[in-house]
């Protein structure tokens, strides 16, 4: 059961730090060459909409193989190696940010469209870049963190 907790937890991280990559290094690039601002905004709202009924699904699959993993492997925090009490931290402030996102941000983002706010909803969007682009960072860095943490001494 370990391996499998481990595997789905492995790809879940993947495919969701992946698909933040993927948003806002080749989509984003590839948005602004080829639509008008109008245009931009319908796509990002669809293409965040698809995106984040996964993440909501990678977040519980991260969170129950996380916790399987510390409480089965380790016995829970008391025993565990520092650099997960570090992957713990970060994974939990990247949960965080995504819910701040979907509920104080990708919401009215997508309320703004329906109503032809373009104006408001772009101002919007910057903010959700943002946090993304935050959230890539510290995906980068659990990962980082995950690979490296069993091999050093700290």
């Amino acid at each position: 059961m370990d391996v499998i907790a481990l595997g789905l937890h492995g790809i879940a991280a993947t495919l969701w730090i992946g698909g933040i990559f993927f948003a806002f290094v080749a989509l984003r690039s590839a948005a602004e060459e080829v639509l008008e601002p109008q245009h931009r905004l319908i796509l990002w709202r669809a293409t965040y909409r698809n995106f984040f009924r996964f993440v909501w699904v990678f977040v519980v699959v991260l969170l129950s193989t996380g916790y399987y993993g510390l409480f089965s492997r380790f016995g829970g925090f008391a025993d565990s190696p520092p650099y997960l009490h570090l992957m713990h931290t970060i994974g939990l402030i990247m949960v965080g940010i995504f819910c701040y996102l979907y509920f104080a941000l990708y919401r009215p983002f997508s309320r703004l469209i329906d109503d032809n706010d373009t104006t408001s909803a772009t101002v919007f969007l910057k903010k959700i870049r943002l946090l993304m682009a935050f959230n890539l960072v510290l995906g980068v860095a659990i990962t980082a963190v995950g690979i490296c943490g069993p091999f050093l001494a700290f």
